[in-house]
């Protein structure tokens, strides 16, 4: 048994998610199949912070060597991105660094209300497309060297972003202790991550993977912080991501907290537990036999079958299913980076929206996004459907 890397508590495995590949490694061509980095996802559970961990001992930077995940091509995301940025212009900081800045997504629109903001990205490829649309963007970890580096360049900043990145720290409490040495006396931190309880209650099992070791409650982003000398002084539920949770720091007394925040934890700890936890897994391997039958009846009476979106979740789900490209034989994706590539593990062919000539059937697994995917795609015969739970969209 080891230790929660949040309270230090004891943590124990609750579950595994079978044999699961990279979820954000898209191989080429069929000789890269061979090479592919397949390991048992074990979920480890915390029953004094509520925090669950899967424990991986691949390299950090070997999830960000080659990088596929391009957030401006949603528009949803987009949208939520502007707001974020106009909730930072409300404090009026003098300068914003968004950690995990992945394309520019908010230095575009943090750059067009008139704010100065740096960019922090470890994907090269990524982070080189920022910068070509002038979004300052350094490349790199956010570790102590890039922190000695911002300060150096640019000074001190008044306000950090780390908007669905927080999970993918490799040792968590750093995050804290490298923002303690980078943030102003009054600064601000804002998080936004996948929040523990939504996606146990939601049957979300599918988001989680590799890359994202970290799965938080409120509980134990508190008690992180406070370790470091943050307190967390007011959290609301936001949308993005499926479902997500956006918290705000400050350093111990500089502000006051929501009287909010102590309640959501009341209320999260009644629900966060081990029995909990199993029933809705559970449920969601029942959801994946359902979503397996479906396309099988599908397939059956002739009906052509496509997947819309290529996100982490359509790796997860499809290796816990099973299901390959005589299934489903093609996905859509809107990211160039990932067309022409196939699904991880399942191989699965990933091709552009404009290559579909008929579809009968979509599963939708980019199912936040069915208004713009249904407005783009124009197809009124089609039927769409999200995997899990299964149901028509």
């Amino acid at each position: 048994m080891s230790n929660c890397s949040i309270c230090d508590n004891p943590i124990r495995q609750v579950l595994s998610m079978g044999m699961q590949p990279l979820a954000n490694k898209y191989p080429s061509c069929t000789n890269d199949f061979e090479h592919e980095i397949v390991r048992e996802m074990e979920v480890f559970f915390c029953d004094q912070c509520n925090y669950a961990n899967i424990p991986c001992d691949i390299d950090r930077s070997t999830f960000f060597e080659d990088y596929y995940y391009l957030s401006s091509v949603n528009k949803e995301l987009v949208a939520h991105f502007e707001e974020v940025a106009a909730l930072i212009k409300r404090h009026n900081p003098k300068l914003t660094i968004d950690i995990g800045s992945n394309d520019g997504i908010l230095l575009k629109p943090l750059k067009e209300i008139g704010l100065k903001a740096i960019g922090v990205d470890p994907s090269e490829n990524v982070s080189a497309i920022a910068n070509a649309a002038g979004l300052e963007t350094l490349v790199g970890f956010y570790d102590l060297s890039m922190v000695e580096r911002i300060l150096k360049d640019y000074g001190q900043p008044d306000f950090l972003c780390a908007s669905s990145v927080f999970t993918h720290f490799e040792r968590p409490r750093d995050f804290f202790e490298f923002s303690a040495q980078l943030l102003s006396k009054d600064g601000l931190i804002l998080i936004e991550v996948e929040y523990l309880r939504q996606i146990i209650d939601t049957l979300g099992f599918e988001r989680l993977y590799f890359d994202r070791p970290h799965y938080y409650s409120i509980n134990s982003l508190k008690t992180i912080a406070e370790k470091s000398g943050f307190s967390l002084i007011d959290v609301a539920n936001v949308d993005a991501h499926g479902g997500s949770i956006r918290a705000t720091f400050c350093r111990n007394g500089s502000r006051k907290a929501s009287l909010s925040v102590e309640r959501k934890i009341l209320e999260e700890s009644t629900y966060l537990n081990r029995s909990t936890i199993l029933e809705k897994f559970e449920l969601f391997k029942s959801s994946c036999d359902e979503l397996l039958q479906k396309i099988d009846y599908f397939n059956v009476r002739g009906m052509k079958i496509a997947a819309y979106g290529c996100p982490a979740r359509f790796s997860t789900i499809t290796n816990i299913a099973s299901i390959g490209p005589s299934l489903i034989p093609f996905v859509v994706d809107d990211s160039p980076l990932k067309q022409g590539r196939f699904s991880p593990k399942m191989h699965i062919p990933i091709v552009p929206p404009e290559s579909i000539e008929h579809v009968d059937v979509f599963i939708v697994f980019a199912y936040e996004y069915i208004n713009s995917i249904k407005n783009k795609l124009g197809l009124n015969n089609a039927e769409f459907y999200r995997p899990i739970p299964f149901s028509k969209i």
